[in-house]
């Protein structure tokens, strides 16, 4: 296997062979693809070309797929995500992750010459089988947005539940099929109706990143983690578990006799993140970007999926597609800027395709390479878990889990605490660090590694006590990882108040309610402990009573609620009983007052407090 690097040249000159920007003659709408999965590499239509995004660069990479070679790298917007080609034109759709766009380029000529704007975080992307409709998962809107590709002008926009981040269409273009990243849910969109109905498949899925639907529009595969996070006997086999969930797309049902458990095919499988479909749909390929691999299983027999392969790629992969013309599969490597060609009869890696140069500094990108990684024993026993499993994409994973507790407990106890996943976004802004505030410095993760992932340790020899002396300037790997943690920020916001939320912010800041108190803007925390009368005697909540402050912003983002996760809304976290009434203000405001200041703190943060 090889690394291959190309010096791009700016070109201006048209693809031979590929599409005029008209219509071509003698195909018919009806009979042109769509997209059945969404990703971060796809493929055009007659297999001359492969189209691949580059998040951490701000571009999308164009790879002649007869020759590998490297055409052209074309600047988009910020943070792409996932890419859609137009089946009969070549006009190529980004998903601009960060800038909240549809970048539009043309292939014939490698520009970016328009942009559509669209909603807060465009995560995935589905094209029609005409191109005249472009589907848009809107992952911070919990939108699906259907865009009129004619016009690029947005024809609808519909609410279709929490974090969206996959869509595919169904064969004859009538249907989106979307998936929630924070959810085993799927939900599917009539495009003519724009009716919607979800459909559950396990619970306590997260994440969910993907969609792929098979040719005959029967079945949609969904990969997977599933976490076991209130076990009380936790090792690394029992914490989360890989699995492919499929639906029927006739019935609209989970079809649990055909679901995939990945460790029990094939290992190691952390954090399956993209599927592709092989051999006439009867051979499936997984991504599993924590543990750096592809597991290829043979499901001809639905009931009965059987392991065929297990190939080894390259950092972080992300997205796959299937060049059945060649043979071929292409992984992207988001975090080694390369794409892994594997022959498909010998299920090997025959090249390595270099598609950009990642821009970030060393000590980041060797940080985000830790952070999404499950592949070395010092970060992970077996390759299960990586700091993405639970912090998915820098936030959390909306579970509540049983942690280790490594201090003195009572004969008899079991020697665990209950917390609530927080997000890693602007955490540098809110030290001390988790709900007990039992962390000093983000080095302190080694004390995660160790104790949750189940790693040897990137410090050699025994950590310091997470209060006590640093952890940071013990392990260039850690320091690395620290920095990359401290470096995630919040996703950028505009946000004008209704009349509702400034009445709303009104009663925050009044001395009524005194939530500005312990919350004053703009971190919204006071960065100190309370009791708060959250913590319930006798539950092994073995650090005390005084919890740390937690941020407001974007609470819209992180239900569940308090420390343990026990309100599953704002609303109950607003009127949960305590024994001082810290949170409980249903004795204090009216019910359109409650209302007024649940919808302000909804709206939080304010844009000018990022």
């Amino acid at each position: 296997m090889r690394v291959r690097w190309f010096v791009v040249m700016v070109v201006t000159v048209g693809l031979v062979g590929l599409w005029a920007l008209s219509d071509p003659g003698g195909d018919s709408a009806a009979s042109a693809p769509v997209s059945r999965l969404c990703g971060s590499i796809a493929m055009t239509p007659d297999s001359a070309t492969i189209v691949v995004v580059n998040p951490d660069s701000n571009t999308v990479s164009v790879i002649d797929a007869e020759t590998l070679e490297l055409l052209a790298e074309i600047p988009v917007g910020i943070e792409p995500k996932a890419v859609a080609i137009d089946p009969l034109r070549s006009i190529v759709y980004v998903a601009d992750y960060g800038s909240d766009t549809i970048s539009v380029v043309d292939l014939a000529t490698y520009e970016r010459f328009d942009s559509i704007p669209v909603g807060d975080r465009p995560a995935g992307l589905a094209i029609a089988g005409d191109g005249t409709l472009l589907a848009v998962a809107e992952y911070g809107d919990d939108m699906l947005r259907l865009v009129d590709t004619t016009k690029r002008t947005t024809s609808t926009t519909i609410l279709i539940g929490d974090r969206p981040y996959a869509a595919a269409f169904t064969p004859d273009g009538s249907t989106v099929v979307v998936s929630h990243l924070l959810s085993g849910a799927v939900t599917f969109v009539s495009v003519d109706t724009e009716k919607i109905e979800t459909v559950g498949t396990w619970a306590n899925v997260a994440p969910a990143p993907g969609v792929t639907i098979n040719a005959t529009g029967t079945r949609a595969y969904l990969p997977q983690t599933m976490a076991h996070g209130l076990g009380r006997n936790t090792q690394f086999d029992n914490t989360v578990f890989a699995k492919i969930s499929v639906v029927d797309l006739i019935d609209r049902r989970h079809v649990t006799a055909e679901h995939i458990s990945l460790p029990e095919k094939d290992q190691p499988v952390g954090l399956p993140w993209h599927v592709a479909l092989a051999k006439e749909d009867n051979e499936l390929w997984v991504v599993n970007g924590a543990s750096n691999d592809v597991s290829i299983l043979d499901i001809q027999d639905p009931n009965r999926p059987r392991r065929v392969a297990h190939v080894s790629v390259s950092y972080n992969p992300r997205g796959i597609v299937i060049d059945a013309a060649r043979a071929r599969a292409y992984v992207t490597n988001s975090l080694a800027g390369t794409v892994s060609v594997i022959d498909m009869p010998s299920y090997e890696v025959v090249d390595e395709v270099a598609v950009t140069e990642i821009p970030l500094p060393p000590i980041l990108l060797a940080g985000k390479r830790l952070y999404h990684t499950s592949v070395p024993g010092t970060v992970a026993k077996a390759a299960w878990i990586s700091c993405n499993t639970c912090h998915v994409e820098g936030e959390h994973d909306g579970r509540t889990w049983l942690l280790q507790f490594t201090g003195d407990v009572p004969d008899g106890a079991d020697p665990v605490v209950r917390r609530n996943t927080t997000s890693l976004l602007g955490m540098i802004d809110t030290y001390p660090l988790r709900w007990s505030a039992e962390w000093d410095e983000s080095a302190d993760s080694e004390f995660s590694i160790r104790f949750e992932q189940f790693g040897t340790g990137l410090i050699d020899g025994e950590m310091h006590p997470t209060l006590g002396e640093p952890n940071q300037g013990r392990s260039y790997e850690l320091d690395c990882l620290a920095t990359y943690i401290d470096s995630l920020r919040l996703p950028q916001r505009q946000h004008t108040l209704t009349p509702a939320e400034a009445r709303g912010k009104a009663l925050f800041e009044s001395d009524l309610t005194g939530c500005a108190i312990c919350h004053p803007a703009p971190l919204y925390t006071d960065l100190k402990q309370h009791d708060v009368g959250t913590v319930i005697e006798g539950e092994g909540e073995w650090f005390g009573a005084a919890i740390d402050t937690p941020t407001l912003r974007f609470l819209y983002d992180s239900a569940p609620y308090f420390h343990d996760g026990s309100a599953a809304t704002l609303r109950e976290a607003l009127t949960v009983p305590s024994p001082g009434g810290e949170h409980d203000v249903s004795g204090t405001l009216s019910e359109s007052e409650i209302q007024a200041l649940e919808s302000f703190l909804l709206a939080l943060p304010l844009g000018d407090e990022l």
